[in-house]
């Protein structure tokens, strides 16, 4: 049984008388505070480190189980990340391709456009021809009414003359 403080603190005066106060207190600091047989022993130490090495060792192969697992299932999510991956750049080659579709169409458009507008421009070329042709044909019918009334107008104002002046 370990000594109590009181007898600790006895013998701490008892050595002071003897030795001197330092010399006490560096003796009484060296005296465990516990049995001897209580201390303990190299092989106790070396039980000790074998009980570590063999923990060590148990949660070594259990943390090389759970790295092999996890490594497994890393792998399966990078496996599952490149199909998905593989996934998009492929609705890309589609999205590619109807925008192509779509390229083609809207080529398609610009080609009925233009040969729309070459059509309006035939017909807008057609349409001054016969504008110009309809001008000149109410031109000559113009003449043509302005002579015959004059035609007309002279002989009656001759006969209205005639008429008049006899």
């Amino acid at each position: 049984m370990p000594a109590s403080e009181r007898q600790r603190l006895m013998l701490r005066n008892r050595l002071i008388e003897i030795l001197g106060e330092q010399e006490a207190d560096i003796l009484m600091e060296s005296l465990p505070p516990v049995y001897w047989h209580d201390l303990a022993t190299k092989e106790d130490m070396k039980a000790a480190q074998d009980a570590r090495d063999a923990l060590e060792d148990r949660l070594r192969t259990e943390m090389n189980g759970k790295f092999v697992g996890f490594a497994a299932n890393v792998h399966g999510e990078f496996a599952n990340v490149h199909g998905e991956f593989a996934n998009v750049r492929a609705e890309f080659a589609n999205v590619r391709a109807e925008f192509a579709n779509v390229h083609g169409e809207f080529a398609n458009v610009r080609a009925e456009f233009a040969n729309v507008y070459a059509e309006f421009k035939t017909l807008r070329a057609e349409n001054r021809e016969f504008r110009g042709e309809m001008a000149l044909q109410f031109a000559k019918q113009t003449r043509i009414m302005v002579f015959t009334m004059l035609g007309l107008a002279v002989p009656i104002l001759g006969a209205v003359l005639t008429v008049g002046l006899a």
